[in-house]
């Protein structure tokens, strides 16, 4: 697998540019790429969204396993909307099965590119890439209306730009993260930093902290500076690899 690659194919229009038009009266202003172990804010123009209603992104890492999870979109005035990407892990992007190839192959951003074409562009990946969509939901939590399937590249930091205004920022570090299914309760966000995530909704709806991610920073109290850690106060704060998720989530 070639390292450092800035683009995959032209052709798979996998790169999206600023301003998609998408159906059903929505445009999203999506990043070009992800950021490696960093956040990306998605903004989104959607018309017909009612009182009550939410708008959701969902998101997950391009992998033969993993569900979609989700953040809710803020309102910013008229018909917009904007939120944050969690970080992406560092993951390596695997090569294409004949296993997954049959289920990638029904995924709307594949439809009319065949397989030696997609598996051009996963070799010349460094990093596992990302799936998205938006959705529209009602005050029971069903869905109204979705977007296709898109899917951005993760790439180095060095080589993708995502800068936040002050108000992305602010929410990259309180991040809510929505679930789709019960093998992710409990369990770090699949191929996900825990950097900034805070609390979690349930399939139920319901809100809870995020116990999983939270466990990530400890703080432990010392008479006296330790040989590892920055000691603030008289508090040794101990710097720990966040969290991993397995690979065998569903």
């Amino acid at each position: 697998m070639r390292k450092n690659a800035k683009v995959g194919l032209a052709s798979l229009a996998l790169t999206l540019c600023a301003s998609l038009a998408l159906a059903a009266g929505a445009e999203l202003a999506a990043p070009e790429c992800l950021p490696s172990e960093a956040n990306a804010a998605l903004s989104a123009k959607v018309e017909g969204v009612a009182g009550g209603d939410s708008v959701r992104l969902y998101f997950r890492r391009l992998h033969p396993s993993g569900a979609f999870y989700y953040t809710e979109l803020d309102p910013s005035g008229g018909d917009g909307y904007w939120t944050v990407f969690p970080k992406p892990e560092e993951r390596a992007q695997r090569l294409l099965t004949d296993e997954w190839w049959e289920i990638l192959a029904y995924r709307d951003w594949i439809e009319g590119r065949g397989r030696d074409e997609i598996e051009d562009w996963l070799e010349q990946l460094e990093h596992e890439a990302a799936e998205y969509f938006v959705a529209i939901h009602d005050a029971a939590g069903q869905r109204k209306w979705r977007s296709p399937d898109r899917v951005i590249e993760v790439r180095d930091r060095d080589e993708c730009e995502a800068e936040l205004t002050p108000h992305e920022r602010g929410l990259s570090e309180n991040l809510t993260v929505g679930e789709t299914t019960e093998a992710q309760v409990e369990r770090p966000v699949f191929h996900w930093l825990c950097d900034g995530i805070v609390t979690r909704v349930g399939e139920n709806g319901v809100l809870r902290g995020d116990g999983v991610c939270r466990a990530c920073v400890v703080a432990t109290w010392f008479p006296t500076a330790a040989t590892a850690g920055a000691v603030v106060a008289g508090t040794t704060i101990h710097h720990r690899e966040p969290r991993r998720a397995s690979d065998d989530q569903p």
